[in-house]
Formats: C-alpha cells, structure tokens, sequence
C-alpha cells in the first residue's frame, strides 16, 4: 500500500535544501562539520520530516540516517535500493553539495514507498568531507560495515576528539544506535541491491556545454600527503645564502613541483597544495620547518601512481639540493573506481527516452557512491549542472528548475530499477 505522496515539487524541493542550509555555524555559506551541534539538529529535522511524509528515520551505529517504509525492517537481511548522500559539509561550503543528494533521498523513498518491489530506502550517511576528521569516506564506509574498532580511537580532530568519542555524544542526544561488540562496530542496517547519488557536478562542464544532466561512469582516486620539511632557523642578516637551510623555500619549490606534475599528467589530472604551516614564522630568522599539504587526482589509477611516484622524486631532490630533509606520510588515498557500465546504460537509454539531453562523464571529486561501487554493490552517479563550476564555497549555485530535472530523472531511474 503506498503511502500518503510527500508533496514533491520544484518549491518544496528548494524549501528542503533552504532549511537544510540554515543548520549551519555561523559565517559565510554553510559549515556542518560531522557530528558537530548543527550537523546534529539538521540530523533530527531530517528525521523529523521523515515521519512527517510517513517514512520511519532509523539511525546506525555511525549516525548514518536511513528513510524507509515500516514494512522495510532494517537489520534482518532487508535488500533495498539505497539512494541518498552526505550530511556534512567543508567548512563555509554551499548549500547544494551533499544537500541535493540526501534531501532527494528522502523524498524518493517517500514517493515510492508502495510501489515497487525492492524498497527504495534514503540514505545520508554522518561524514563525506573529511572537514572534522581524516579518515576517509567515514559515513560510506561505516553504512556498509567496512570499518574496524581501532579507527574509532585512531580518528581524532583538531581539538583531539576521536571518532568513538563524537559518537557518544551523538548517542546521548538520541542520534545513533550503540556500537556493535567486536572488530566490527557497524553492522549494516539494510543489504543495497544497488545505490544511486544524486549530485551538482561541482565543476563547469555540464554548464559549459548547456545540458541538462551528467551520467557518471568512473570516479577519481586520490592521494592526500603531508610533506614535513625540516630546515635550520638562523638569523637572516647574518647566514649567507649559501649555508641557508630555508624549510619555506624548499617548500614553495615543492608546491611548483606539483603543479608541473599535475601539467604534465593529461588533461584528467589536479595536483593542488591545500595547506602550508611553518615554524617559528618571524620576518628576522629563517623558516625551521613546515608541514605541507598536497593532494593528487587521476581517474586512472597507474597515472595516479605514477604522479605520486614523480612528485616524491622530485620532492627529494629539492630537499637535497636545499639541504633540508623531507617526509613524507600519505594521510589518506582512495583508487579511481569505475561505477557499474550496465547502469549508465539503462540512464542513458532512460534519458534518451525522457529527451533530455546529456553526457557522461568522470567526477574529478570522491563521493559515498566509490565505497558502494568497490564493495561490489552496482552504483551510479548522477550530475546536475554547477553555475561557473563553483563549489565548496558560499558562491555554489544551481538553479531551482536544474536541481528539479535531476530529480525527476532520478525518481523515474529508482522506480524502474526498483520494480
């Protein structure tokens, strides 16, 4: 029996994701930092809507929140179309990224509640970004069971909380399931016969070429490093160029050096410095250390290694000839993955129906649907234009009748696949 229709539309859609923007600290655009007191209250109004259209909101251990219909009980084996995306967001990120793909998660399932024989269950799992903590794709991982007990105290913030930590506090305001006993903390909720996201391309080319919608069929993979370059801080009037041991130097070499990496890696590779701290930072004494942060992208996973290979190479050689030492620790890493050929097909041949024009595509940017694809569950991405390309910034826009047509493509998509 289906349940009442949740009333979507183009406006209810833009109300949803302009109240899930206002569950933000304060300052430009929105930052909804993984279990942090807005990403908790924005977790309880999506619950609080769930019910609302007649759906239940059941939380995992991780805080992963899942929309589904009574009569699809959660951790008996339950096969279900998952749909949905993240919760959290960079810090003063837009109101779109993540948003989109978990507020349209909510109302597929309600829409098709009843009337398909796999059920269609929304998903929004706790962390995507990597903003708070440095694990990787915490949320995705946690919702599938892939995560061990010893990352629960290994994964710390700024301020030194760890992830089990985080936790306990988000269990305490009613907003996750205890841990499971063991090396396996999370167990899965519901088993995903496939998973489908919905999301802005957060970058220009669907723009750029006037379409309507992006099918996506790989992933980039990515390395994250963090360069810690030891110098010598000596007084800068009085040590000679020669017998400087400048740390800042060597690491703006560094950062030239990944970018003429990433130039020289075709057209699908990003190398980018995301962060550089240095010590002691006085006009009067030459720099001692600095920790750099660089991160590499490639939808290819040997010219992934090879750009990894390269810029290490070249990062010793620097430090060599500048009398520093370097090293090097990679921080986090995810492969380039392909998402499942037979759905981009049935997207293809259901837009081609629809006459809604598109392409498909690669996603330079990681999201929740790499972890479904690598675990095996068939996953599909779809696009919806950014304006400019902008994202993970205040200035992230896309108009109301776009967000709307890749939610119409999306609810057609999980009915037939669901059926």
């Amino acid at each position: 029996m289906a349940l009442p229709a949740p009333d979507a539309s183009p406006a209810s859609l833009g109300e949803l994701l302009q109240a899930l923007a206002g569950f933000s600290a304060p300052g430009a655009g929105v930052t909804r930092l993984a279990y942090a007191a807005h990403w908790r209250a924005a977790h309880r109004w999506l619950a609080e809507r769930a019910r609302a259209m007649g759906l239940l909101a059941t939380p995992d251990a991780a805080g992963n929140l899942l929309f589904h219909p009574a009569q699809a009980a959660p951790g008996r084996g339950q096969t279900a179309l998952l749909v949905g995306s993240h919760l959290d967001s960079v810090k003063h990120g837009g109101r779109y990224d993540g948003a989109l793909g978990a507020v349209a998660g909510l109302l597929l399932a309600a829409e098709c509640a009843g009337r398909t024989r796999t059920p269609v269950v929304g998903f929004v799992t706790g962390e995507e970004e990597g903003s708070r903590f440095g694990g990787t794709l915490m949320g995705a991982r946690s919702l599938l069971g892939l995560v061990e007990a010893a990352e629960l105290d290994r994964e710390r913030d700024e301020s030194g909380t760890t992830w089990r930590q985080a936790l306990e506090e988000v269990r305490a305001h009613g907003g996750c399931a205890p841990l499971a006993a063991g090396d396996r903390p999370f167990a899965p909720l519901f088993v995903p016969a496939l998973a489908l996201e919905l999301h802005i391309e957060q970058g220009p080319v669907l723009e750029a070429e006037g379409l309507p919608l992006g099918i996506v069929e790989r992933i980039a993979g990515y390395r994250r490093w963090k360069a810690s370059v030891e110098g010598e801080a000596r007084h800068t009037g009085t040590t000679p160029p020669p017998m400087k041991r400048d740390a800042l130097a060597a690491s703006a070499e560094m950062v030239a050096a990944l970018e003429a990496v990433g130039a020289e890696s075709g057209e699908a590779a990003r190398a980018t410095a995301g962060n550089l701290r240095l010590r002691p930072g006085l006009f009067n004494v030459v720099p001692e250390h600095c920790e750099l942060w660089m991160e590499m992208r490639h939808v290819d996973a040997a010219r992934l290694s090879a750009m990894a290979a390269e810029l290490a190479r070249r990062c010793r050689e620097i430090a060599a000839r500048r009398k520093v030492v370097v090293a090097l620790q990679e921080v986090s890493a995810e492969d380039p993955v392909p998402l499942d050929p037979a759905l981009v097909q049935k997207a293809r041949a259901l837009a081609e129906e629809l006459g809604l024009r598109h392409r498909v595509m690669t996603s330079g940017a990681a999201h929740d649907a790499m972890i479904f694809a690598r675990a095996g569950v068939p996953s599909l991405m779809v696009f919806v234009p950014s304006r400019r390309g902008i994202s993970h910034s205040p200035e992230e826009f896309t108009a109301a009748e776009q967000l709307w047509t890749g939610y119409l493509f999306m609810r057609e998509l999980c009915l037939r696949l669901a059926r």
